[in-house]
């Protein structure tokens, strides 16, 4: 997956890097740098993806990410989370709002 939801989601399916951790520039922990098969639902939707002609991550390529590519990483999951975070408590005041407790 691509952009800032793909990689929150890549983290809330495979895990938040450790500190120190190696991770693959292009798939995150999806692959493990290599070391284990990428989820068939990954492939397809790069797959699917690649055909729409969108720019896509290679499937064959592992590579650990720089220290500043790590850093643009955590700053675009944070700026994700923190959208999802604020999309979330909209959500759960309309709610409460709308809510009659009995």
């Amino acid at each position: 997956m691509t952009g800032l939801f793909g990689r929150a989601a890549d983290w809330l399916e495979f895990g938040r890097p450790g500190e120190g951790e190696d991770f693959c520039v292009h798939h995150g922990l999806a692959c493990r740098m290599g070391a284990e098969p990428l989820a068939e639902i990954y492939v397809m939707v790069v797959e699917a993806q690649r055909q729409l002609g969108q720019d896509v991550p290679p499937l064959d390529e592992h590579r650990a990410a720089t220290f500043e590519e790590r850093r643009q990483y955590e700053a675009e999951f944070a700026e994700a989370l923190a959208e999802a975070e604020a999309r979330n408590a909209a959500s759960e005041a309309d709610l409460e709002a709308g809510a009659t407790w009995t």
